[in-house]
């Protein structure tokens, strides 16, 4: 201590005579320099995304999808991270550190703009300067929301560094009113039409979208307000000082929001819903050639569309609103590099083994999709409750048995039901090149090597081709919660007119199977039953309810069909149970705790922990 001490001093002695500013790399006291560079560390900023990109399963819109009863954990036999997801346990203690780190960096790099922004004369630049301060004010309220909804009370600061320490604050009574305040603040300080859509900045129409789904769960979940369409809601005060925040937000405001996002922020509904996804490309819509010269005919479900010219609408088209984006540089090596990678894609496609006859999904037998590792597959009961009537249920789910020409339980698969989403798999098309994975194998390899000549710079097709967009905000979310808050079921009808349903009326049984209809497998649904259940709902909230009905649910496992159990031969309880011992909250990564080492300042979530029942999958469930 004493050489630490002396060298401490010689150190502070030194500086009356020795030029200690660092020339060569960039740090707080000499960066950002210029606005320019505000806008380099607003690039960082949105990086934070690719950044949790890099591990799929500790995402917040894959594990949600995962959690709720959209669908199963699935994969292989030995998968035991994603049947831990699957089953509300958790399988390593490691398991979501990579999302708290990369929830706290991007709160970090959010605030870091916010409080550097004046540092520069904005003259005559005011609405640039606004629209850069509303863009962090968004992604700073996007970070702290999710990471509420995975953790609930989590360390939070609102200054420009986190202090030492920094205690856990009370999500109800604090956070969420903060994040509000950071949505309505971008709301108020961006405006429509300053970035150009789809080009992965927020809008105002996305903080506008953004604002109200952090409210609704700030009143259903921790208010338990019930039916926010006839709940009496008093505003919420914000007791702190925020530039264009103002002092308070009510029901009223929120409404006007999404109004104005609906009406004034250049977004429109897509004609058909199928065209949102990616399996409505040219390519694979049309058919053409294949590898030998043989012709193969387009994919049959969207053959009216491709007769007609219509194609895939495309990452950043009128209906998204906000999203997560792409690009052709994604590989195994380095830290985030598969971060690039739209690896959802890779996680949900079929199960890429064989069926121990030599046959495998993915090539020509399965086309035009793609195979994987068959994560995160539908589940049965997502299937028997939606009605065949509903046109959304086959633009959504791939019923693999039925639709393609030979589909194969592996002998790897576990809780698979046959049931793919289709908004999160891979697509092949005609030109593929079956024969090696490794070349232009998915859609978007043949697109790259036919118009950009641009090299696959991951080596394998299979794995890296996947740029689709992760579409986190869509114009028809903001149109049912419009409805939901309102009571009004004209913004509802619109979006089931564009499925080709009919009119129907305003019940909250109603918007509540619009919601899970027409944005199943987006990764909305299991905090929407959260929501609708209230905190501490327990065993017998609609969420816990919601969840139990998986146990039962077919499934087939290594080649036989069987039945899901909960936790089986891995010391589970119940659906049920764990989601009323964790309200839905995912464990807080215990090497923090430790680090910490004070309960006054971090400790763990209920229902996780030693000791904690039913919390800890050390292997796979094996069915019967």
């Amino acid at each position: 201590m004493a050489i630490a001490v002396a060298f401490t001093f010689g150190l502070t002695s030194c500086e009356d005579f020795l030029d200690s500013e660092n020339y060569t790399q960039a740090n707080t006291s000499n960066y950002p320099a210029t606005p320019s560079d505000l806008n380099k560390e607003l690039a960082a900023l949105y990086g934070v995304m690719n950044q949790f990109s890099t591990s799929p399963l500790e995402t917040p819109w894959f594990v949600n999808y995962i959690m709720s009863d959209d669908a199963n954990g699935a994969g292989g036999t030995g998968d035991v991270e994603s049947h831990a997801i699957g089953h509300l346990m958790a399988n390593k203690e490691d398991m979501f550190d990579n999302a708290y780190k990369n929830t706290f960096v991007g709160i970090a790099r959010a605030s870091a703009i916010i409080y550097a922004v004046d540092a520069f004369d904005w003259t005559g630049q005011e609405a640039a300067r606004n629209q850069m301060l509303g863009e962090a004010y968004f992604m700073r309220g996007l970070f702290y929301l999710w990471g509420v909804q995975f953790w609930g009370d989590i360390p939070a600061y609102w200054g420009a560094a986190a202090p030492d320490p920094c205690p856990q604050q009370s999500a109800e009574d604090v956070i969420m009113p903060h994040i509000l305040a950071d949505f309505v603040s971008a709301a108020n300080l961006m405006s429509h039409g300053a970035t150009t859509r789809g080009d992965g900045h927020a809008t105002k129409g996305a903080a506008e979208g953004m604002l109200a789904r952090a409210y609704m769960f700030y009143e259903g979940f921790y208010k338990k307000a019930g039916e926010l369409a006839t709940a009496s809601l008093p505003d919420v005060a914000f007791d702190f000082e925020q530039e264009a925040a103002g002092s308070s937000l009510s029901k009223a405001q929120v409404v006007a929001f999404l109004e104005d996002a609906i009406n004034n922020g250049g977004y429109k509904l897509i004609d058909d819903f199928r065209l949102l996804w990616q399996y409505t490309n040219e390519f694979t819509a049309k058919g053409g050639k294949d590898e030998n010269g043989n012709d193969v005919a387009g994919y049959a479900f969207v053959k009216d569309l491709a007769d007609a010219n219509k194609f895939w609408a495309g990452n950043g088209n009128e209906e998204e609103m906000f999203q997560i984006q792409y690009m052709n540089c994604g590989s195994w090596s380095g830290t985030i590099g598969m971060g690039f990678v739209n690896q959802v894609e890779l996680y949900c496609s079929l199960r890429c083994d064989d069926d121990g006859a030599g046959t495998a999904n993915g090539d020509m037998n399965t086309y035009p999709f793609g195979q994987g590792w068959g994560q995160g597959t539908i589940n049965a009961t997502l299937w028997d409750e939606w009605p065949d009537s509903d046109p959304r249920k086959r633009a959504t789910i791939l019923d693999a048995q039925n639709e393609c020409q030979k589909f194969v339980f592996t002998t790897s698969c576990s809780e698979d039901a046959g049931y793919y989403n289709k908004k999160w798999m891979a697509v092949t098309c005609a030109e593929s090149s079956w024969s090696n994975h490794n070349d232009a194998y998915i859609w978007w390899g043949v697109y790259r090597t036919k118009f950009t000549e641009d090299a696959n710079n991951n080596g394998n097709s299979m794995q890296g081709d996947h740029f689709s967009d992760i579409i986190l905000l869509r114009l028809a979310d903001v149109m049912l919660m419009h409805s939901e808050l309102t009571g009004n079921a004209d913004m509802m009808n619109k979006v089931r007119a564009r499925a080709g349903l009919p009119a129907t009326t305003y019940s909250w049984q109603n918007i509540k199977n619009e919601r899970r209809f027409e944005l199943a497998g987006e990764g909305l649904r299991f905090n929407d039953l959260r929501r609708w259940s209230g905190k501490n709902g327990g065993a017998t909230c609609e969420a816990a309810l919601a969840l139990q009905k998986q146990e039962g649910s077919r499934v087939n496992y290594t080649g036989h069909w069987t039945v899901m159990k909960h936790g089986q031969n891995v010391g589970g309880s119940s659906w049920a149970q764990r989601y009323a011992d964790t309200d839905g909250f995912i464990m807080i990564p215990p090497s923090q705790i430790n680090l910490i080492g004070d309960e006054s300042i971090l400790k763990q979530n209920a229902g996780w922990g030693a000791g904690a029942p039913g919390a800890n999958m050390s292997g796979c469930p094996v069915y019967d």
